[in-house]
This record gives structure tokens, C-alpha cells and sequence, in this order.
């Protein structure tokens, strides 16, 4: 995103430290990310910098944060969590030297194309492996969104800017109600100021997990305030309503990673890299008979009225107290041992229940809408069926009116 502040456009410099600049790859909030050459190394790297003269009253919160990024990223090395190389400060200008990553964004990749299923686990399970190694550090990035999520040439998957990352070790506390990050990947806990760890992490990516498989974003407002009530409140309809293709598993993976309770969410990113994982072996195992409809594989039907249809046939009374406790928990997996990993307890028979009770809580609104259009389509028919009778009436009296002119004429 680029920056409206126009002393932020100015030339780039020659050289920052002992990096000798070659161009600029981007802008962004916390400021202007170059490309840069090491003489030391002879190498490329990007150069991430941040000029601390222009946040005013603000400097010396821009100046840690911006410090925390190195410190926490440059705590460990990890295949998909960038490298840094080094951090300082020249005048006003703070810089972190990083890794130079050859790849695309994967906001850009979402925003140009449909992501297969297969690379959408992968891409989850290597994002899930990055925060687990930092997490085993104390460390919430508190900012996953596909604008931090690189995927490079090689399909490695490389998480970018812990700029807002906070030691969990730190004595630095967030005020209450602020936000630091993007509100649409939110999770209800930050979005309201509480306490936040790794878990948080985790709901962020659930978010990033259905937008990638649904095709479409659980979360979705006009306005912040609304878009943290949907945050809070709202259960968003399984991906695979979206995208048939989704399978089971996946949707109740991607549902106990954005359980508004913390408790019943995933506890570990290892957990969730686990079961994502386990999905791709599942869906590698039932690649010949994803087209059949069997007692252990949902419909694979595009039309909503359909998978209503399908989980009314397999719905009974017992569903009915699970869906109620799974609205009541704001959960739609409903699932009474969800601390455990899915790998290890999958079950598509329950699955399927699950499943079905969301369905129909999904579609009884539109049966709803449906009841009153025929209403109104009724009305309709009553209102010309009326309209007719008028007429009919009116070419009545006219002929009555005929009939008795003549009459009189000839008498």
C-alpha cells in the first residue's frame, strides 16, 4: 500500500549503513522496503527501513516496534520464516537487512486466481510449520494475512513483517482496545483487547484457510465496527458451501481454527500443520471416489438447496441438541472433544452429522425468504385473478346495458 504522505515519496537513498541501494520493491505502513546490494557478502537483500523523524509524538513507539520486528524474527532460522541479517540506524532512519525472497505475495496469487486444494493444505501446513518455530520462541507475529505470506518459485512458503510481533516474554503490554494489525483476519480475542498468544496466530490463519478455499472471506463488512461484530459473533458457513470441492475434513479443520473460544481451538500450530497434513494423505487415499456419494463422503453438489436437501436426509433428532450447542458455543464443528488433534480422531459419520446440522441452519433462512416469495408470487396470481373478475363484470353490465337499450328501442 503505498503512502499518501508525500515527504514519504522522496528519492531513495544511495546507500543506508553499508548497503548500497538499487531501487525500491515496495511501501507500506511502517515505511519503504529497497533493494540492496552487501559488499561485505556480495550479496542481494531487501532493506526494510522506517523514518523515524516523521512520527512525530509517536517515535518512540514506531522506533521499538519497529526494533521488536528484528528482535523477534531474528531470534531463530526457520525454511519458512524470513532471515534477517542485520538492523540499525542511520540518523533518523531505522533499517532491518533481510532476505531477498523471489516469489509472489500471496494476496496477489488469491487476488489473480483460484488456488488449488492441494497447494492450499500445503500452503497452510508450511505456514502453520513457521509459527510453531516461533511460537516454541515466545514469539505471535499478530499480523498473518495472505500481504505477509510469500510464495516463493521452489512453492517454498515464507512468512514476511513480525513488525508487530510481541515477545510473550515482553513486560510491554497493548493498551486495551487497540488494534495493531489487519481487522479482517482479526481474532476475537484481539479485536476485543484481551490477552493475547500463539492461538491468536491460529485463528488468523483459519481466516486465511477459508478465504483460500472458499473463494471468499468469512468476514466481511462495510465498516470496521460491523466487520468486528462478525468477528465476534458470527459462525461464517462452512468453505465447502462455496467450494464443493472442500472436503469434510478440511471444513472442520478450518472450523477449529477460528473457534471463537480459545479452549477449543487448536492449542499448537503443530496440531494444525498435523491435520493438514493428514488431509492431503486422506484426500490422496479417496481420489477415486471423491465423484460417488457413499455414507463416508458429503455430496459434491454446487446448489445449496441440494446439500440442504442431502442433510435433511441424513439428519435426526439427535442433531438438533448438537446444533444448538454448537451455535451456543459459537462453533459450528459442535465438537465435545475438540482440544484433540483431527488427525488422530477423525470420524467422517460424525463428520457428516456436523456438517449437516450447519447446513440446515444455513438454509433455513433461505427456505424462509423462499416461503415469502411464494407468498408474494401468490399475491400476485390473487391480484390478477381479481383483476380479471372486474373485467368480467364490467363486460357483463355492458351487456346488460345493450341488451336492455334494445329492448326498450323496439318496444
Amino acid at each position: 500500500m503505498t503512502t499518501s504522505d508525500p515527504a514519504s515519496k522522496s528519492a531513495a537513498p544511495r546507500q543506508i549503513g553499508r548497503y548500497q541501494i538499487i531501487g525500491e520493491l515496495g511501501r507500506g505502513a511502517m515505511g519503504v522496503v529497497y533493494k540492496a546490494e552487501d559488499p561485505s557478502l556480495t550479496r542481494m537483500v531487501a532493506i526494510k527501513t522506517i523514518n523515524l523523524a516523521m512520527q512525530g509524538d509517536a517515535r518512540a513507539e514506531y522506533e521499538a516496534r519497529f526494533f521488536r520486528e528484528a528482535k523477534a524474527a531474528g531470534a531463530f532460522n526457520h525454511p519458512n520464516v524470513i532471515i534477517i541479517y542485520d538492523v540499525g540506524r542511520e540518523r533518523d532512519l531505522a533499517y532491518i537487512a533481510m532476505e531477498l525472497l523471489d516469489g509472489s505475495e500471496l494476496r496477489d496469487i488469491m487476488a489473480n486466481e483460484r488456488i488449488a486444494l492441494a497447494s492450499v493444505l500445503e500452503i497452510g501446513a508450511q505456514v502453520a510449520d513457521g509459527l510453531a518455530a516461533a511460537h516454541e520462541r515466545g514469539v505471535v507475529h499478530r499480523d498473518i494475512k495472505p500481504a505477509n505470506i510469500m510464495i516463493l518459485r521452489s512453492d517454498q512458503v515464507k512468512i514476511m513483517d513480525f513488525g508487530i510481533a510481541r515477545l510473550l516474554t515482553s513486560e510491554e503490554q497493548t493498551q486495551t482496545g487497540s488494534l495493531l494489525g489487519s481487522p479482517k483476519y482479526m481474532s476475537p480475542e484481539q479485536i476485543t483487547g484481551r490477552s493475547i498468544d500463539e492461538r491468536s496466530d491460529l485463528f488468523s490463519l483459519g481466516v486465511v484457510l477459508y478465504e483460500m478455499a472458499a473463494g471468499v472471506a468469512p468476514f466481511s463488512a462495510p465498516d470496521v465496527t460491523q466487520l468486528m461484530h462478525q468477528i465476534g459473533i458470527t459462525v461464517p458457513r462452512p468453505p465447502s458451501l462455496y467450494n464443493p470441492a472442500v472436503p469434510p475434513m478440511l471444513d472442520l479443520i478450518i472450523s477449529k481454527a477460528m473457534a471463537k473460544n480459545t479452549a477449543e481451538r487448536y492449542q499448537t500450530a503443530i496440531e494444525l500443520a498435523a491435520d493438514l497434513r493428514a488431509c492431503v494423505a486422506r484426500l490422496s487415499a479417496d481420489s477415486e471416489s471423491q465423484s460417488k456419494v457413499g455414507s463416508d463422503t458429503l455430496p459434491l453438489v454446487a446448489d445449496k438447496q441440494q446439500v440442504a436437501a442431502a442433510a435433511r436426509a441424513r439428519t435426526d433428532s439427535t442433531e438438533k441438541a448438537r446444533r444448538a450447542e454448537a451455535h451456543k458455543r459459537g462453533n459450528y464443528a459442535g465438537s465435545a472433544d475438540n482440544s484433540m488433534s483431527l488427525s488422530r480422531k477423525f470420524d467422517s459419520t460424525q463428520t457428516l452429522q456436523r456438517l449437516n446440522v450447519q447446513a440446515r441452519a444455513e438454509t433455513e433462512a433461505d427456505d424462509d425468504s423462499a416461503d415469502e416469495s411464494n407468498w408474494s408470487d401468490g399475491s400476485e396470481s390473487r391480484s390478477s385473478w381479481w383483476k380479471n373478475r372486474e373485467a368480467l363484470w364490467l363486460m357483463l353490465v355492458f351487456a346488460l346495458a345493450v341488451a336492455g337499450a334494445v329492448y326498450i328501442a323496439r318496444h
